[in-house]
This record gives structure tokens, sequence and C-alpha cells, in this order.
């Protein structure tokens, strides 16, 4: 799935007393790991929390109000209630929710499409130091990527615009999840969607195994939407017809893009071929020698087809070759 919008870290407002104990006992106990602000956004991921500490009775906290930050990689949630099991409360004279925090994929024209948003919820355009230092509770914090954000993300990967709304996080996550594709249209004034569809062939007829094999890459790599899924007939000869599984894709990469890939997907490590993946645009099927270039060029189908499969693997976690490789176990182990 092509994804647009997701929240970021959670922000918590700790008052204290005793900033070191509460620190170390969150270090102790909670996983937590004490660092400075950078290092904090670097490497905090969608379910972590963020915990600024300050001295108690801050209604509203300022970067320099802060003493320590703590991050704990647990949820919000998850984290109070471990609090209140632990009776780690005594620490805590106050607590109030910082600005939330949501990611947006932007290509194209980023800056219109942030302009654009920044006139819908009339938004202030600030740097993500400035946000922090001036959002309240019941704000959220935008932030802006063009890369796949089902991944984790570091400072450097982010536009250096960042809108501070007057909109809670769940309510602006909502809206925004409606609205994203529409945003994204905006700025791709020069770049074109194309409707795609993929034909999986397979002699075995395992066609849900190649079918779950392929999704994992092009919702890893967020490659585009998957628009629908069935059944449909091929003739490739005359008289003859067979029955194949067709995956409709609208993707913003070019078909000859889209076609490495499942070239690469064709085949295992070994060289075997497991399956026919077949690209058809605007009627017309796309020739897997479309795809070769300099560095292709007098190399068969089947290296073709393993080079661009070692540079699909390079892309992916390890996590999502594992699966895979599942996938491709018992593709083999039904062939036996």
């Amino acid at each position: 799935m092509f994804s647009l919008v997701r929240t970021g870290p959670k922000l918590i407002v700790f008052g204290s007393n005793n900033v070191c104990d509460l620190s170390n006992l969150l270090r102790d106990n909670f996983n937590g790991v004490v660092m400075g602000l950078d290092q904090a956004l670097e490497i905090s991921q969608e379910d972590s929390t963020i915990i600024f500490i300050t001295d108690p009775d801050k209604k509203i906290a300022h970067l320099s109000d802060v003493k320590s930050i703590v991050l704990v990689p647990q949820r919000s949630d998850f984290l109070f209630s471990s609090i209140l099991n632990f009776k780690a409360y005594s620490y805590i004279q106050d607590s109030h929710i910082a600005p939330g925090t949501i990611i947006m994929r932007v290509l194209g024209d980023t800056q219109k499409i942030i302009e654009s948003i920044r006139q819908t919820y009339d938004g202030k355009v600030m740097s993500i130091y400035e946000c922090l230092d001036k959002g309240i509770s019941n704000q959220s914090i935008l932030s802006f990527t063009e890369n796949p954000i089902n991944k984790n993300l570091t400072l450097k990967d982010f536009k250096k615009e960042h809108i501070l709304i007057d909109l809670p996080p769940h309510i602006l996550h909502k809206r925004l999840v409606i609205q994203a594709l529409r945003f994204l249209n905006e700025g791709l004034v020069d770049k074109e969607w194309y409707d795609l569809q993929i034909k999986i062939y397979d002699r075995y007829s395992k066609y849900k195994l190649h079918y779950e094999r392929l999704s994992i890459i092009l919702d890893n790599l967020e490659l585009g939407l998957i628009l629908g899924e069935s059944w449909t007939k091929d003739y490739p000869r005359f008289l003859m017809s067979v029955l194949v599984y067709q995956v409709r894709l609208f993707t913003l990469l070019n078909p000859i893009e889209i076609k490495k890939l499942l070239l690469g997907m064709e085949y295992l490590e070994d060289g075997t071929r497991i399956c026919d993946l077949d690209l058809i645009y605007k009627g017309k099927k796309v020739d897997w020698v479309e795809t070769l270039d300099h560095s292709t060029k007098g190399l068969t189908r089947q290296e073709v087809g393993l080079k661009y499969r070692e540079e699909i693997y390079n892309k992916l976690s390890n996590e999502y070759i594992e699966k895979i490789k599942k996938y491709d176990q018992e593709i083999i182990k039904m062939r036996d």
C-alpha cells in the first residue's frame, strides 16, 4: 500500500522535583534512554514516547525549561499504565501532553503541497524546534518527507518546513487520511499516475502464494496502490485459454521500473523461475527487453532477472526478506 500519512512518536511533559531520580527510574525500569533532543527525534519510532522533564508547574513548557529528555520504546498509553502499576507517580508532580506529531509523504512540488495544507488548516510554518517550543496540547506538528513512511525516518529525511496546526492529532490525522491524495495530486503537476495490470501465471496454480509474495514487495517499497484483483483469461496461443490472476496497480513509477521488479520476482536465488509476471500498460504487454540498459545489455533473461532480484532485496528489511523466503519455500515444496 502507498502510505501517505501516519502518526509520529508521542510527546509528554513531566514536571518533577526530582529530575535526576525520575530520569534514572525511567532508564532503569522502562528501558528509557536519556539523550539530547536531536538524538531523540532521530531514532524515535511511531510507537515510541519522548518524555520532556521540567520543574513542576510549567503550564506551558518551552524547550529552555527542559531539564532532561528520555526516549522510552513504549506507546504512551502503555507507559502510563506501567507507571501507575510501578507506583512511579511519586516522582511526578504534574503531567501534560505536548503537541501530537504526524508525518505525511509528499512528492513533486512539495512547497505547493505544504502551502496548500497551511492555508487549509490556517497553520504556521516553522522549524521542528520552533514547533516543539511553541506548540501546546491539542495542537499538532505536521512533518513532511519524500521517503516511504512505513520505515524508520531520521531528521535528514524530513523537509525543513513543519506546520504547527491548531487541531488535536487524532482529528487532524483522520482528516488527512481522507485528504492526503488530493494534496499529493496538487504537487504532481508534471507527474503521471500509471494504471497497470500485473498478470500472474503459474502452471502449478499457486496464485495465492505468488500474490502474497508480490504484495510484500509492493507494500514494503510503497510502489503504489493496489486497486483490485481478479481472475481473468489469457490466450497465449490461438484457441488456447489459460486462467490467470490479475492485479491492478496504480503507481507513479514508470512501467519499465515496475517491469524490472516483476522480472526480479520471477526468480529464486538459484535462478529457478517460479512464475511468469506479465505487465500490461494501455492494453500492451511490456516486454522484458525494454528494461535493458548499458548495465544489462547482452545478459540473458535469467541473468537480468537475478540482477533485479538482488536490487530488490537490497531495499528490503531482513523481516520482509524472511517472509518472502517462507513463501518461496512453500512454492517449491508444492512442486516436489
